[in-house]
Formats: structure tokens, sequence, C-alpha cells
């Protein structure tokens, strides 16, 4: 009995003593209140982690695991916020995901941007030269002197004899009114001007005045010279007042209609010389100028039609022969096609081909030429300076220190690959050059400012650049470009001369922009706001912009393996 007593007594000291040792080490005693900076300092709770998968990214679960659409394993990812209202979002890499996308950048300049504009075309009948042999009275082809198509004629020489009742009474009313003497001196003048109006000759006239006797056929003479390429009329045959006897072609010069597409027309200006060669001319180069641009698009061949006026003393070239003919063309900032040094002269409206260092008339129309409107000195002394107020962005582009210095290979062995550090190309081993610095404030005197078209990321709808605001830290800029020149866009708007554009990595960037929620190339307003609708389980755990916040490389690497697209 004893001995059980003396066990529950241990017993119970052990268990008072735990008893005490607990309530010492809770403190002993009621707490202190929390003071109020206590309270400041305690840390916020941390954000909940989000798992999205890197093929759909409008997938976004708060627990690892599989896509619901392709079962690819989901990948932890930032929450998509938004910067503040008025700013663009950024995204800030390391040093190693730099490394690992292989990131380059390159300085926006100003550049001279030309390209060698090649079309193909046909030679066609000088419009200007073309004349038709039409009689004004009814009659009978007695002979023909040019009775096939072909003939090389001059201005003067005889077409046809014809018969006309309708002439013959009019040659015997100016006879009988040239015997009246002075009395029929009006009347002769009558006579003598309907001749004229049916289509004789002042000489064809002074001849029956001379002769006093009348002809029954009478001979048509052609207007200009060229070549015969219609005829319409044979021996003996009848034909109408009005008829087209021959149809008669000037070849001492001809156009060339250049087939030009519709993408390809703000290369295109009046003025530029035109390079033309013919197969069926082996060895030689014909000049031309651009003298006109058809306001018409072709809806087949979607091309507009551009006359070239080519002189062609020889007649080397024939009409319907195909040529290929290239421009030579430069743009200015305004993406437009440069002056080509006719700016200045005087041409006709209507015949274009003409032009003058003088005021005066038309040799071929006898209009008051016009002069062209424009400046050449004066245009390319503007189009060679770009202010930087014309490309200027909504925000202006951050110092950038750590950038002000950048080195190149003089050899070009990688493009336009610039490095950090001096040292030599890893390709040639040449020894780097310095990049000279450029001022963001104008163009400077090398062109028209412009970016590599490997920087351009494309959606159809949209461009987009991806700017280097710091080391590593990332921006998009929609841009407004011009027509591509070889390697390179002329910048309408959007990025400033100096900024840096990254030309290689920027569709991994963008894809970074896209998997975090932010805008980007297929989703400008952001994906979670295109996207109206949620994939199985997926929620948004989007929240309020916070000023500043910007999306950050996710914490693992994105798979590289086992799914391709």
């Amino acid at each position: 009995m004893k001995r059980s007593t003396i066990i529950v007594s241990v017993l119970l000291v052990a268990v008072i003593a735990a008893g005490g040792g607990y309530w010492m080490g809770r403190g002993g005693g009621p707490r202190p209140a929390p003071t109020e900076g206590a309270s400041a300092a305690a840390a916020p709770a941390p954000a909940k982690q989000t798992y999205t998968c890197s093929m759909h990214p409008q997938v976004r679960l708060d627990q690892p695991g599989d896509c619901p659409i392709c079962e690819m394993p989901l990948i932890p990812a930032a929450s998509a916020t938004a910067a503040a209202a008025g700013e663009a979002p950024t995204l800030q890499l390391s040093e190693h995901a730099l490394a690992m996308a292989s990131v380059e950048t390159v300085a926006v300049e100003p550049r001279p941007l030309a390209r060698e504009l090649r079309a193909v075309g046909r030679i066609e009948y000088n419009e200007s030269s073309l004349a038709t042999i039409t009689p004004r009275v009814d009659g009978y082809a007695e002979r023909l002197f040019v009775n096939f198509t072909g003939v090389e004629i001059r201005k003067g020489d005889h077409l046809a004899e014809v018969y006309s009742p309708e002439l013959l009474v009019a040659q015997q009313e100016l006879l009988i009114a040239v015997q009246a003497g002075n009395a029929g001196e009006a009347l002769v003048n009558v006579a003598k001007t309907r001749l004229r109006l049916l289509g004789l000759t002042d000489e064809q006239i002074a001849r029956l005045v001379d002769r006093k006797q009348t002809t029954d056929r009478v001979t048509l003479y052609s207007p200009i010279s060229g070549t015969v390429i219609e005829k319409s009329i044979v021996e003996k045959a009848a034909f109408k007042a009005g008829d087209a006897l021959y149809r008669i072609a000037n070849l001492d010069s001809v156009w060339v209609y250049l087939e030009v597409y519709e993408y390809d027309l703000p290369w295109v200006r009046y003025g530029q010389r035109v390079r033309v060669t013919a197969e069926a001319v082996p060895g030689r180069t014909f000049e031309g100028m651009v003298t006109f641009v058809q306001p018409i698009v072709n809806e087949q061949s979607r091309t507009i039609r551009i006359p070239v006026h080519i002189e062609n003393k020889d007649h080397a070239l024939k009409p319907g022969m195909f040529v290929t003919a290239s421009i030579d063309a430069s743009l200015t900032a305004e993406g437009r096609a440069a002056p080509t040094g006719v700016e200045g002269k005087y041409t006709c409206p209507m015949h274009p081909q003409v032009l003058t260092e003088t005021d005066g008339a038309c040799p071929i129309c006898e209009m008051p030429l016009e002069q062209i409107p424009g400046d050449p000195v004066k245009v390319t002394e503007d189009t060679s300076v770009h202010s930087a107020d014309a490309h200027k962005h909504e925000a202006a582009p951050a110092e950038m220190p750590s950038l002000a210095t950048k080195y190149f290979c003089p050899m070009k062995c990688e493009g336009e690959k610039t490095y950090d550090q001096p040292g030599r190309c890893p390709v040639c081993k040449m020894k780097l050059k310095e990049v000279p610095a450029k001022a963001a404030a104008s163009g400077g005197a090398g062109g028209v400012l412009a970016v590599p078209v490997a920087a351009v990321l494309d959606s159809g709808t949209r461009r987009i650049v991806y700017v280097e605001k710091a080391r590593g830290l990332f921006e998009p800029r929609e841009l407004t470009l011009g027509p591509r020149a070889g390697a390179y866009y002329p910048v309408l708007s959007g990025v400033s001369a100096g900024e840096r554009v990254v030309t290689r990595g920027n569709f991994l960037i963008d894809s970074q922009f896209q998997v975090t929620g932010h805008p980007s190339l297929f989703y400008p307003g952001g994906l979670h706001a295109t996207m109206g609708h949620d994939h199985g389980q997926a929620t948004s755990d989007a929240k309020p912009a916070q000023p500043g916040a910007t999306p950050t490389e996710s914490p693992t690497p994105a798979p590289t393996g086992g799914h391709k697209h």
C-alpha cells in the first residue's frame, strides 16, 4: 500500500512541475499590449503564388499541376499586374536570363535608306504621237500608195488617191468664183476655206487655181512622220466620212508601262531616272524618266502602271516588247520618295515629258508651262535632319549610363551586334571599336531614322519593338513605319534616335510579357483583358494596378524540351 502511495505522489509532483514549466515558458503572466511601432513593422502576408501554362498563358491556377488544355506541367508565374496609368509596362531580366535568351540590342540611328526598285514592263506607243488618217467626205479609194502595215512614212508623204463627188463639186465652185474676177473675191475665199476644211492642202488648192481645171482624183497626205500600224482600206473600196483609213505612230519615242505593286508605290516619284533593258536588245541599257503615275490600281494584279518616256531614235525598242526596269530610289523622313532634281523646273501639264529650265510655252501643245513645286536643295537638307520631336514617345527615354559605351566589330561579322566590354571579335579576332555616341536630340546628317527589320515584331495589324531602358529593363513600343528598305524600316513615330532596340531575343521577351498577362504583340490590352472566359479550372489572380509595378522573370524557367511549336 505504501509502495503505491509513493508512486502516485511522484507522478503528481511530475505533473505539477511540467505544468509550472509550461506556464513559465508562456511568460508567466499577462502580455503587454503591442506598441504602434511594432505593429507597423510587421511584414505583410506574402502574395499567393500562381501557376500558368507556357503554351496557354490564360490558364492561372493557385496550385501546381498540369494544364487543363494541353496537360503540360504548369510553371510559376508572377501576378498579372499592369503599370500605373499612362506608363508602359516593363520587364526586368537578370544577367543569367539575358545570356540564356541571347538578347542583343542596337542603337536607333539615322542612316541613308535607298533601294533599287525592279519592275517588269512592256513597250507601248507614245500616245501623244498617234495620228489617224480620216476622210472628211464620202468617196472611193482609187489607188493606195501605202498598202500594208509597218511602212515607215514621213510627214507629207502621199497615202492614197480618192474620188469624191463632194470634192469635185467644191472644186467647180472655186473655179466659178475665180472666173468672176474681183467681184467674186469673197466667193473665192469661201470656196478655198471649204476645200481646206474638206481635207485639201494649201498646195493642192493653189495648184487647182493655177490650172483652172478640176481633177476627179484627190491625193491624201500624211500629217506626221511615223510607222503605219493599222490599215483599214483596200483599193477600189468605198468609204464614208469619218472612217479610219490609216493609223500612224511615231516611234522616235516610246513609253514603257511598268507594273509596280501598290506596296512599292512610296518609292516612285515623278522625274526619277529609269534604266531599261530588253532581252531582244542584249548588252544595251536605255535611259528614261518617270513621267506619270496612273491613279488606278489593277484589281487583278494589284499593280499601278507607271509610264516611262524613252527616246527611241533608232527604233530599237518595238511596241509589245517585254523589258526589265530598275529605279534607284531613296526615302525622306516622311517615308516617301526623295526629290529627283526636277523640282523648280517647268513642265507641261498635258505633256509631262517636257522639262525646261525657264518659263514659256509647251513646244507640243503651246500651253503655258507650269513650275514643278519644291526645292531639291532645301528638301535634301531638311530630310537629312530628324528632330527628336518628330519621333517623340509619350515618355522621354531614360538615362542609361551603363549603355553609354558599346563596342562593335569593324568587319560586321555578326551584323549589328554590339558588345559591352572592349576586346576582340570572337569571329575574326579583330579589335573591337567603340560605337560613337549619338545625340538623342537630333537625327544627325546620316539620313532617315531607321530600325532593323529583325527588331520589329509584326502581327499584321500592329508593329512593335522592345526598347532597352536600362541594363536588362525592356519596354514595348508600337511603331509607325515607312516602306521597307532592305534590312531596315524608316521610323515615322515611336522611338527616338539613340534608344536601343532588341534585335535578338525579342520574341522571348514578348512571350514573357504575354505569360505575365501584360500587353504584348498579339494582345495589345493584355491577355487577361482580351480573354473573356476561363478554361477548365483556370482562374485569374490579377490584382489592381500598382504604380511602378513591373513584370519580373519567372523564378523557374519554362522547360525547353519535350514540347516545341
